[in-house]
């Protein structure tokens, strides 16, 4: 599965989400709000982060 990621060089993302510590992650959803945040490293191929993902891309 690809999802799309944004590196945010400037930091001006970061600023706008309150972003305090690096590495942090959001998941977005299809109307633009966070619906999953995480502060620390995630495996993205573990089943937990891949089963949010596949749930938000099944949302209508």
């Amino acid at each position: 599965m690809q999802v799309p990621i944004l590196l945010d060089k400037n930091g001006k993302v970061g600023r706008l989400f309150g972003v305090w510590a690096h590495p942090t992650s959001y998941l977005i959803d299809r109307k633009g709000m966070v619906r999953y945040r995480s502060v620390g490293l995630v495996d993205w191929a573990d089943s937990d982060a891949r089963s949010i993902i596949e749930q938000l891309l099944n949302e209508r």
